[in-house]
């Protein structure tokens, strides 16, 4: 995927300084990280038995799926080809956050202001380290936040009220 120059200078400066330190997934920079792969499941390759019409998994037996149901996915190409995110900064994750795939807020703010409408409500049910609710917030959004993991919530409540905290000083 390749952003135009249209919807480059349509992001707002901050998101647009994300895309300005990194390479474009599309460019050929980043499809040499990533190249062409085969057949997805491991390199598995689906075959149907013309006889039975079920699924041969490069094992020599035949499975017992009934017909129609694909347990493979039979795409392939690079992953570039996923939406490609930069990540946090070490402060802008926050001392003692471990979540694993913490979002830029700038990013989290245009997607909440791209779908919510003014006054709305901004609901994540899997908020993770609580990047969209502190986006939500900043840009005067009711926010709820799902979380099942106690580690995450706590990493979020502490992320989310420092972020309060700023915004009632300015």
């Amino acid at each position: 995927m390749r952003i135009d120059e249209a919807t480059y200078k349509a992001m707002p400066f901050e998101l647009r300084a994300l895309f300005t330190k990194l390479p474009n997934p599309g460019s050929d920079e980043v499809m040499e990280l990533f190249p062409e792969t085969g057949v997805s499941r491991g390199g598995n390759s689906r075959q149907i038995n013309a006889n039975t019409g079920r699924y041969n998994w490069n094992t020599g037996h035949e499975r017992d799926e009934p017909d129609g149901i694909n347990p493979g996915y039979g795409d392939s190409g690079s992953a570039a080809r996923f939406f490609y995110s930069p990540k946090v900064s070490k402060k802008e994750r926050g001392e003692g956050n471990t979540h694993p795939t913490v979002k830029p807020i700038a990013l989290m703010a245009y997607l909440c202001r791209l779908v919510t409408p003014p006054g709305g409500t901004v609901l994540d049910p899997f908020m993770g380290s609580g990047s969209t609710g502190i986006a939500a917030l900043q840009e005067g959004f009711r926010f709820v936040g799902i979380e099942r993991e106690n580690e995450y919530i706590e990493i979020a409540q502490s992320r989310i009220e420092t972020a309060i905290e700023k915004l009632e000083l300015r």
